[in-house]
């Protein structure tokens, strides 16, 4: 099994690293635990039984350790609150710690409802764009 065929990803900022603008770096850890695992067996398990249930024959299931990314919607990595403590981005999805970098895919987000949350992604873009253009026009993202 290659590394990356266990795939948990969760992130932190290390307090100790920094880069050169000293922005404290984020430190990443990789794995699938005991629930990824069992769910994904109850994955199987429950498809299996719909297409059983729709008239559906030989069935062949298995589940697919891929690298992180290629078979789900990775969320929450990057957290949006109000609290520079316990999230990384503001509610217009910007950094916290770096006011013009901002964060508009599913790494704001905690959790998903059932899949495909591109359009969530696009509204958070559309409605982050609209803010940095005003704070643009301010002078308030030029330092």
């Amino acid at each position: 099994m290659k590394p990356y065929q266990r795939a948990k990803i969760g992130g932190i900022l290390d307090g100790n690293d920094h880069d050169v603008w000293g922005v404290p770096l984020l430190n990443i850890a990789i794995g699938y635990d005991d629930n990824d695992d069992k769910m994904s067996r109850d994955f199987v398990e429950q498809f299996t039984e719909m297409y059983k249930k729709a008239g559906f024959s030989n069935i062949h299931s298995s589940t697919y350790k891929q690298a992180p990314g290629l078979d789900i919607h990775e969320m929450g990595g990057v957290r949006m609150g109000r609290d520079p403590k316990s999230s990384l981005l503001n509610e217009w999805n910007q950094m916290h710690a770096c006011k013009n970098v901002f964060i508009t895919d599913g790494a704001c987000m905690t959790s998903i409802s059932t899949q495909n949350p591109s359009l969530s992604y696009m509204a958070m873009t559309a409605r982050a764009v609209d803010y940095t253009l005003g704070e643009l026009k301010k002078g308030n993202l030029l330092n």
